[in-house]
């Protein structure tokens, strides 16, 4: 019986019905499956049957097996999981159970642990029916009615049963009622409360009480028999397990052996605290009613009414936690009866805390009962709880507190005083009274030295509860209590304390210098109970000195406890600063105390107090206590490591905790080295070597915590540090076997070199003679004498190496070592794959040591293997090895060609000597996609030139790889691993083929992407051929020989049935499960072939709802989502018997209605199954198909959307911004997702029109009446640069199906007609390169264009087929503009000829567009036949026939031929034909000319119906050549004003100056109306009219122009009123202030810097930043604040700039989109206009002027227009430059930059060793990028000073930025000048050497990347010359030192070179970079730049 076995039948059940509660909790759970399982369990429960109307008597009692027990009880713990419609019935037989207990008999079993069976059926029951009512309040009247009968009845025994009953029996299960409620969080109510403690009063009479001791006492002094016991139940029958229990029995005489259980059970009981006495059921009592009377008082927050198993005391410890959170107000709440019963209560608790409280007296020095005081505590709680509820302090109460927590209490108990502390807390946080008078009480209390403060106190360090107590209750007090300062003051009183216990206390200076710290110098609560000062010192003098170290213990647990319940910053601070003064003048005791806590105010501490403890704690490490140094050091080690083991909770420490670790472990090590070297005794530094070899315990502690390297900033060099530390341990010996370390230490270190990262760090420079040889943590005088016993041990290791490490130096052997050692840890951990990474570092395999790393790294992976090898003889293969393997792989990839080396090396080692690691799915898909990835970066050489990515991600593994931006490195890598796979997948082939294609067939059965149909994937098709190959090891495959083929036999026939049936099957399974169609009874039996009724009309639903919320652009559908629904309609429409037009119409409806490229491509996939499976539905399925299509035509999507239509750069705002490569990416994006759905469904129409054009004629008048209203439609059709291919694509099906289908020759005509005028809608456009730096698309536009050439060439009427009677030559007969058919075909010939010489023009641009440089490797210009076969009067012909067809492909021709005829005949029909050519804003030039003609002033009354021009041309028109025509003025003026003010604003220079020949006032009146609706326009021109008021800087010389502005200026100032003229006010004032400074700085030119600089500084100073005001400069921006020191004045000579800084508040929209969602753009998750604050400088300048400056910026913002609207990113930084007076501006400072000069004045040599210092070693990807960001903003850098002919480049005018961007500044000297009048600098641009350099040298990849987007941005600003031009030349007026007249606008327009084709203008800028490329004109103006103003160069 007295078994103390594992119960496993109660564990089965308990796990059973965890099982059952998770499992009906889980969403989506099976109810058939939980109902089972809940009927297994109920079945097993067992009631007594009562028949109706008969009462239950107590000598009916029921004997129990255990067996039953248990399963009751399993019932238990399932009841409150159960779903909502079991809770009725399970709460019925919860309260059955309940009812049951008191009669039931139970088996006297011991198989439990901790509570007998009774005490753990009534637990469980009640606790159900607790939790049951707390989640459903209805339930709760029936389950406190279950509960009080069950007390009713308990108490009823207790009073009458027999003894043995009581105490086997009614006492636990008493106990766990207890439990339960005590445990339990429930919603009880006062009355409910009431209730309850009126059935426990009886309880506490004094008979019962003595009674239940009586029987315990009778219990323990009875007799036992020896006899053997056998279980029983009280009637004496032996339980019968299987039998049914009987009811009624009689009982028999007690057997004298179950005195043994009885015992046994006591004694169990009392092992565990409960002895079940009287005094025990008191304690019991009491607690429960003050925990549900807590609840009833503040009912718990519904969060803690969850179905989780309940804790032990739960309830009643958040109930009192909850009391102590604030003051408690029910009493307005509380009826007369609850009053009644809180006093009565109250009362009886009183009565018991005085009885037990006499007790204890009593029985002082005796041994009592121990729950005399437990029942005295919980009594003092209710009598508390009592007092506060009824709001009335018990007087009485609280001075017995005060007794308890005095010096003279009754009783010193832990528990009575913890009781006390909280009562006092209670009544502190309800009384303010009380918490004012129990201050001074409670710190004169726990300066007591009490016994109490002593319990488990030097066992574990952890505050004994009595101590915790008082200070939680002494922070509520303080906090509850008012008063200034009493927080500080309190922690000051109970510092002194710990400074009167120190070994050199002076407590008056302490106690002085502390109160310095507080304002005021008298504390009330720092005197004596009397008021009257004391000293703390003298408080303490009567105590003995163990006496006074307690004080000093508890005072600083009592401060640490304190300044964790404040949590306030300065009390932390404060505390941690006084205990830190304290810690070396403690004792060694008191010194332990400080450290352990604080450790806990480590984890609050502010950053500054957090550094301050852990270098204490190291301060300690490195010098001990002297009084115990062993003791002292075991201690702050151990506070060391438990605050490694803790810091999880905050992790922002992690980074400072690590390093001064790591640095401690090295600075003990240096000091070990120092003391050996100075010649001490040796066995002194033995301790501290063990001292040393500790530390490895928290540091290995502190590298446990979860991904601690990732949460650490990349920033810190944790190479470093980690290598010192291996450094250290190497250099004692701690990584072989030495006895130095212990076991766990040993362990630790392994830890340690797991987590340890690289060791040598890619971009150090100089590793090996420079980081390595003078590494600080060596000393060298140590380590020269002691490192020839390492280089003995390492010769060891690599014995081939031996004699080379004769050379080595001590430095470089001890990192050899390092290596050998930590590898091998790592190797002996299966963690191999960081070897490679020691050759990161170009320094190491350039060095001697690269041979014995080899050698090293050759010996670690051969001991790898090794073990390796043991433990897959073991079978325990570390599930490390499948990561490692991938690591490998990774590493293959490495842009170092060594790393990559060395890991395929390793990476063929492992996999040929283990072939069967190929199956291992992770690695074998992580190869698979790594060449699927690798593919994909080699393809970016032609999809994204000049952009290319570093970062690949695969989604389908997770694992991403950085490679190089070499394309040849690129496709080196993608050969050795796609070579390598084809190798190791052979291996494993041969050795395990089956489990191989298994794992194959998986990787390739990923159906979740949507794949596009250009999508191709090396890996899958890997995958794919070795998932169908022949094993060798199958050796029945015939040896068929054939001369005539090559063909090798394999298993595909194989792989797709495999294949095809898991797919199936697996579908077959999702279907049953998905549909559920009744077979679960016949999963034999084959599925239905036939959809059912109800499945066809929910997927119509389903259908239909999609298409809606689609539309309604509310769908929350994934593109996934949107896939599965498409299939699943097509399995049920393949399933359907018959047609079901309406699900036809969905499945094709619903991806159009998207109409994306993934769901039209989703799409396609389930037509083309469909059509595959169900033949008949094809015409159906393509009607539905061309309704769609003709619906995008409708609603003007894809390829007939307008939306991305070209349109002129400077239509759209051109902005002083930087280039924005994610803004192009994002429009090439765009362009895409539009585009390229109709270019699939092409795809797919052709392929199909291509199956059926033989046999099906209904399909192919499908197709072309979808070709006829696609063409017809040719006026929608998108003209974006990346429409070109869907829209030649489109014409080549039209062709195709005209020429493969038989129509009448009308017909025909018609459909040909239709698609020539498709064709020339393209050329009805300027002519448009590609978009972006996609190679591919371009060659596949040139490949589209030349297959349409080819089709139009071959293009002839045929006319064979006539369905009318009508003669040919019937006037009806033929096309509009013939007479007759003959006619028709010569004016076809016309069209045609002309057509194929437009194509053949567009093919040679493109040619030339993706060969800039005309590279040999790439498209080669193709000889233009068309073109050169014309003769002068057919070109005139042609142009003709174009203008004939659309005027606008006739004006167009002029850009794309540069033939003079074409110009002049162009010339001549605009001016004949005007009206024609009104809606084309191209031929205005044509129509106007250079100047206006006084012939064609008839043709200006079209001119005021033209189409707008850009802004700038516009403004040309108000120029004296145009000779104020008022038609053309007031075109002009219309032009402006529509255009909006966002982008004439950007023109306001060239405005301004319109004014000059403004004689009618059109200008005027702009300005003035533009004004009145921009203040910031108004602001911008106000500036820009007084900076041109005069000629010269200083204001001396008026321009002609001044009294006009001046009047202008006046005019618009006046007009301002309101908020307008407040907001003029006070920017003009705020700027006026600022400026003023540079003009105040004159007189103080010749002084020095630092005397300007303060007199900036006192002037700025004065400055008050006025609510939104703005910078000239920034007017996006309002300025919030400036830095009043920041002040700094500029090198001039005769200026007096100066710079400061200012933080401007901007705006940005940020836009979160669903990227996986059908909606695409539009799925916007959120729009949000946030606010964020830059900090920006800007330069002022008075009599400087700026508007040199702002032109040339002008240019460059155009040019950076120009670029982004072709998509390349080529780089330019226009910066904002504002000329804001005559000689006066604002410039921005181009943030983040460094000029080159000052580069070389920090000593950097040249501009390659600035880019590997700052962004490391050329084969690193921040180098890399770098490099690439310098390629893009030189090439665009270059044009612009070639076209701008910019000078004065010296390198104080080069900045380089923060990404590698070049930027230029400072344009003093621009087209015809230069620096003092000579033109030193060449007439190109500066290219010298150090710039070829960085760019990788004249042959390199990048040097060719920067001439193809150098020439490819010269071309794509020719287009817009006559616009940059007119930009340059408005300017003309303003007499610019720059112009020379209008020579330098001729002379500006030669340099775009007009008159030259495409080619012969790529050619031509190639000669420009040839002349640039290290021009000694440059080289020369560099010297002379350094000889003359000290600025070095390279």
């Amino acid at each position: 019986m007295d078994s103390l076995e594992i119960n496993l039948h109660q564990r089965i059940l308990s796990d059973l019905a965890k099982n059952v509660a998770s499992t009906s909790r889980t969403s989506g759970a099976d109810a058939q499956k939980v109902d089972a399982s809940i009927r297994v369990l109920a079945e097993r429960v067992e009631t007594r049957a009562v028949p109706e109307g008969e009462g239950l008597q107590d000598d009916m009692r029921v004997p129990m097996p255990a067996s039953r027990v248990h399963c009751n009880i399993a019932f238990g713990e399932l009841a409150p999981s159960v779903p909502t419609e079991h809770i009725d019935r399970t709460l019925t037989v919860l309260v059955e159970l309940l009812r049951d207990v008191p009669y039931i008999d139970f088996e006297p079993s011991l198989a439990w642990t901790d509570w007998a069976l009774p005490d753990q059926l009534v637990f469980t029951t009640v606790s159900s029916l607790m939790r049951l009512g707390s989640m459903h309040p209805p339930l709760i009247d029936r389950a406190l009615d279950a509960v009080f009968q069950f007390v009713s009845k308990i108490l009823q025994q207790l009073s009458t049963a027999p003894p043995q009953q009581i105490v086997t029996q009614t006492l636990p299960s008493f106990h766990g009622l207890y439990r339960a409620i005590v445990s339990v969080p429930f919603p009880w109510s006062v009355t409910a409360w009431r209730a309850l403690a009126s059935l426990l009063s009886p309880l506490l009479s004094a008979e019962l009480v003595e009674r239940l001791n009586d029987i315990l006492v009778d219990a323990i002094e009875a007799d036992m028999s020896d006899d053997e016991y056998t279980p029983r139940f009280t009637n004496g029958s032996v339980p019968d397990r299987d039998a049914e229990s009987p009811i009624g029995k009689p009982r028999e005489p007690q057997d004298p052996r179950e005195a043994t259980y009885k015992q046994t059970l006591l004694t169990r009981y009392v092992a565990a605290g409960r002895p079940l006495t009287g005094y025990f059921v008191a304690c019991c009592v009491a607690e429960m009613q003050w925990t549900t009377l807590a609840e009833a008082l503040h009912t718990p927050g519904q969060e803690t009414f969850v179905a989780k198993p309940p804790v032990a005391a739960e309830a009643s410890s958040l109930a009192w936690t909850t009391l102590l959170e604030g003051k408690l107000d029910v009493s307005d709440e509380l009826t007369e009866e609850d009053k009644d019963g809180l006093k009565t209560t109250g009362l009886e608790a009183s009565k018991w805390v005085s009885e037990m409280l006499a007790q204890i007296k009593d029985l002082e020095g005796m041994e009592g009962d121990a729950y005399v005081r437990e029942v005295m505590a919980e009594s003092l709680k209710l009598t508390a709880l009592c007092s506060v509820a009824m709001q009335e302090l018990d007087t009485s109460l609280l001075t017995g507190l005060k007794v308890l927590l005095s010096d003279n209490a009754p009783v010193y108990d832990a528990l009575v005083q913890e009781a006390a502390l909280a009562c006092t807390a209670l009544l502190a946080q309800n009384f303010e009274e009380v918490a004012v008078s129990m201050i001074s009480h409670l710190r004169r209390f726990v300066v007591l030295p009490l016994h109490i403060f002593e319990f488990e106190f030097v066992a574990d360090m952890n505050a004994p509860a009595p101590l915790t107590a008082a200070a939680k209750c002494l922070a509520i007090c303080i906090q509850k209590a008012s008063g200034e300062d009493l927080v500080m003051s309190s922690m000051y009183s109970l510092l002194n304390y710990i400074s009167a216990t120190a070994r050199d206390h002076s407590s008056a200076t302490f106690e002085a210098a502390s109160l310095s710290h507080i304002p005021g110098s008298t504390f009330p609560y720092m005197r004596g109970p009397d008021g009257s000062g004391y000293s703390t010192a003298v408080g303490l003098n009567n105590y003995s000195q163990d006496q006074k170290r307690l004080v000093a213990i508890s005072v600083i647990a009592v401060v640490t406890h304190l300044a964790l319940e404040f949590n306030q910053r300065e009390v932390i601070k404060l505390t941690v600063s006084m205990l830190l003064q304290r810690l070396r003048s403690a004792e060694a005791a008191v010194e332990a105390s400080i450290v352990y806590n604080l450790v806990e105010l480590a984890l609050r501490a502010p950053p500054k107090a957090f550094e301050d403890i852990i270098k204490a704690l190291s301060a300690i490490n490195r010098s001990s206590n002297p009084e115990d140094p062993a003791f002292s050091n075991n201690m702050v080690l151990a506070a060391q490591t438990r605050l490694a083991q803790e810091l999880h909770k905050r992790p922002d420490y992690y980074e400072a905790y690590l390093l001064e670790l790591m640095t401690l472990f090295a600075d003990k090590g240096v000091a070990i080295q120092t003391t050996a070297a100075s010649g001490k005794e040796h066995t002194a530094s033995q301790d501290v070597i063990s001292e040393l070899a500790a530390l490895v315990l928290p540091i290995d502690a502190l590298l446990s915590q979860p991904d601690i390297l990732k949460k650490i900033p990349e920033t810190t060099d944790l190479t470093r540090y980690f290598r010192n530390f291996w450094y250290i341990c190497v250099l004692f010996r701690f990584t072989d076997s030495s006895p130095k370390l212990n076991e766990w230490q040993r362990a630790a270190l392994l830890r340690i070199a797991k987590q340890t990262p690289n060791l040598v760090a890619e971009g150090a420079a100089d590793f090996v003679s420079g980081e390595l040889e003078y590494d600080v943590v060596l000393r060298k005088d140590y380590v020269t004498t002691a490192v020839n016993e390492h280089r003995n041990i390492l010769a060891q290791y690599v014995p081939a190496r031996a004699y080379d490490m004769r050379a080595f130096s001590p430095a470089q052997v001890i990192f050899l070592l390092t290596m050998h050692d930590v590898e091998t840890l790592r190797a002996r951990a299966v963690l191999p794959s960081s070897l490679p990474l020691y050759f990161v570092n170009e320094d190491v395999n350039n060095s001697a040591l690269k041979p014995c790393m080899d050698a090293i790294a050759e010996k670690v992976i051969r001991g790898f293997v090794g073990e390796l090898s043991k433990q897959i003889v073991e079978h325990s293969l570390s599930k490390s090895v499948s990561y490692e393997l991938r690591s490998l792989l990774f590493e293959s990839c490495h842009r170092i060609p060594k790393v990559r080396e060395l890991a395929f090396k390793y990476l063929d080692r492992l996999i040929t000597a283990f072939p069967s690691l190929m199956c291992d799915q992770p690695f074998c898909f992580a190869l698979l996609e790594t060449l699927t990835i690798l593919r994909r970066a080699c393809e970016e050489e032609f999809l994204s030139e000049y952009s290319p990515s570093y970062d690949f991600h695969s989604e389908k593994c997770g694992f991403s790889l950085e490679l190089t931006d070499s394309y040849a490195t690129r496709n080196e890598i993608l050969a050795l691993v796609q070579k390598n796979a084809s190798h190791w997948l052979s291996l494993a082939n041969a050795r395990a083929p089956i489990e191989l294609q298994v794992t194959l067939q998986q990787y390739l059965a990923d159906h979740h992407a949507v794949v596009l149909p250009n999508n191709v994937e090396l890996g899958a098709s890997l995958a794919l051929q070795f998932a169908s190959a022949i094993s060798p090891s199958e050796r029945k495959i015939a040896p068929i020989a054939s001369p005539w083929s090559n063909w090798k036999p394999d298993r595909a026939k194989v792989f797709t049935s495999h294949f095809a049936a898991k797919e199936h099957y697996a579908g077959e399974g999702a279907g049953l499960r998905l549909y559920g169609q009744g077979g679960l009874q016949s999963l034999q039996k084959s599925t239905p072939h036939a959809a059912s009724v109800e499945e066809i009309q929910a997927m119509k639903q389903q259908m239909s709802k999609s298409i809606q919320d689609i539309g309604n652009r509310t769908s929350s559908f994934t593109v996934q989502d949107l896939r599965r629904l498409l299939f699943r309609c097509t399995s049920v429409l393949i399933a359907v018997d018959g047609y079901d037009y309406d699900l036809l119409h969905y499945l094709v409806a619903l991806p159009f209605k998207a109409f994306s490229p993934t769901t039209i491509s989703a799409g396609i996939d389930a037509w083309t199954w469909l059509v595959s499976e169900r033949y008949d539905l094809e015409i159906m399925l393509l009607l539905e198909i061309a309704n769609a299509w003709i619906g995008t035509i409708r609603h003007k999507q894809g390829i007939f959307s307008s939306l991305m239509n070209y349109d002129d750069p400077f239509n759209h705002a051109v902005q002083y911004t930087p280039s924005d490569q994610v803004q192009v990416e994002h429009e090439q994006a765009g362009a895409k997702r539009l585009l390229t759905p109709h270019t699939l469904l092409l795809r797919a129409l052709t392929s199909r029109f291509q199956a059926v054009r033989y046999h099906h004629a209904g399909l192919i008048l499908i197709l072309l009446r979808l070709v006829l209203r696609s063409t017809r439609a040719h006026n929608l059709l998108s003209t974006q640069p990346l429409a070109r291919e869907a829209r030649f694509s489109m014409l080549l099906f039209g062709f195709e199906v005209l020429k493969s289908s038989r129509m009448d020759t009308y017909t025909e005509l018609k459909m040909r007609e239709e698609l020539y005028g498709a064709a020339f809608s393209w050329f009805a456009v300027r002519p448009q390169w590609s978009f972006g730096g996609d190679r591919v698309q371009i060659d596949a536009d040139i490949k589209i264009l030349q297959e349409f050439s080819r089709v139009i060439f071959s293009d002839g009427i045929r006319g064979d087929h006539l369905t009318t009677s009508l003669s040919t030559s019937h006037p009806g007969f033929c096309m509009p503009g013939a007479s007759s058919l003959a006619e028709y075909a010569v004016q076809h010939k016309n069209r045609n000829e002309l057509l194929r010489l437009l194509v053949e023009n567009e093919i040679q641009r493109l040619i030339v567009w993706v060969n800039p440089a005309n590279d040999l490797r790439r498209e080669q210009d193709q000889p233009a036949t068309m073109e050169k076969s014309l003769l002068e009067s057919m070109w005139s012909q042609s142009v003709r026939t174009a203008w004939k067809i659309d005027p606008a492909i006739a004006v167009h021709m002029a850009e794309r031929f540069k033939s003079p005829p074409v110009h002049s005949e162009i010339l001549r029909l605009v001016r004949a034909h005007p009206r024609e050519a009104v809606d084309i804003p191209e031929a205005l030039p044509f129509m106007l000319g250079d100047q206006l003609q006084t012939g064609n002033r008839a043709n200006l009354r079209y001119i005021l119906l033209w189409h707008s021009v850009p802004p700038v041309t516009a403004i040309t028109y108000f120029q004296p050549q145009y000779r104020n025509h008022p038609l053309l003025l007031q075109y002009a003026h219309r032009v402006l004003q529509q255009h909006p003010v966002e982008l004439t604003f950007f023109f306001v220079p060239q405005v301004v100056q319109a004014l000059r020949s403004d004689a009618l006032g059109y200008v005027e009146r702009f300005i003035f109306e533009t004004a009145k609706i921009s203040q910031l326009f108004c602001h911008q021109i106000i500036w820009n009219m007084k900076a041109n008021c005069y000629k010269d800087d200083s204001a001396e010389e008026e321009d002609p122009m001044k009294p006009m502005l001046d009047r202008m200026t006046d005019m618009i100032v006046a007009a301002l009123s309101g908020t307008a003229r407040s907001f003029y006010d006070r920017e003009f004032t705020f700027f006026d202030e600022v400026t003023s400074i540079s003009g105040k700085l004159k007189p103080y030119i010749k002084r020095s810097k630092q005397e300007k600089k303060v007199k900036i500084d006192e002037w700025m100073a004065e400055i008050q930043v006025d609510v939104g005001v703005y910078l000239p400069s920034n007017p996006d921006g309002k300025v919030v604040d400036i830095d009043k020191k920041s002040g700094r004045p500029l090198q001039s000579h005769a200026k007096a700039p100066f710079m400061a800084t200012f933080k401007v508040r901007k705006e940005k929209l940020e836009t979160n989109i669903d990227p996986d969602s059908v909606l695409g753009d539009e799925a916007q998750l959120s729009q949000n206009k946030t606010e964020y604050d830059v900090w920006q400088a800007a330069i002022f300048k008075v009599g400087d002027d700026c508007r040199q400056d702002v032109l040339a910026l002008q240019i460059i913002a155009m040019f950076k227009n120009i670029f982004e609207s072709v998509g390349v990113m080529l780089y330019l930084y226009p910066y904002r430059v504002t000329a804001t007076g005559p000689g006066m501006g604002v410039i921005d400072v181009v943030p983040n930059a460094t000029s080159r000069d000052e580069m070389g004045r920090a000593k950097i040599n040249d501009l390659y060793a600035f880019f590997i210092g700052k962004y490391g070693n050329p084969d690193t990807i921040a180098f890399q990028q770098a490099r690439l960001k310098f390629i893009q903003s030189m090439a665009a850098y270059s044009v612009a000073c070639y076209i701008l002919q910019i000078k004065d480049r010296h390198n104080g005018n080069i900045m380089i930025d923060g990404e590698g961007h070049i930027v230029h500044i400072d344009f003093g000297f621009l087209f015809d000048i230069g620096p003092g009048g000579v033109k030193f600098e060449p007439n190109s641009f500066k290219l010298n050497h150090e710039m070829v350099v960085v760019m990788g040298g004249r042959q390199s990849q990048g040097y060719q990347l920067f001439v193809n987007l150098t020439v490819k941005a010269f071309l794509a600003i020719r287009p817009h010359a006559e616009q940059l031009i007119n930009t340059v030349s408005l300017m003309l007026g303003t007499g610019l030192p720059s112009f020379k007249g209008e020579p330098t606008i001729r002379r500006l327009r030669d340099r775009f070179q007009l008159h030259l084709n495409e080619r012969a203008a790529a050619e031509y800028m190639m000669g420009v970079i040839k002349n640039a490329h290290e021009n000694v004109r440059s080289t020369f103006y560099d010297g002379f730049q350094k000889m003359q103003n000290g600025i070095p160069y390279a």
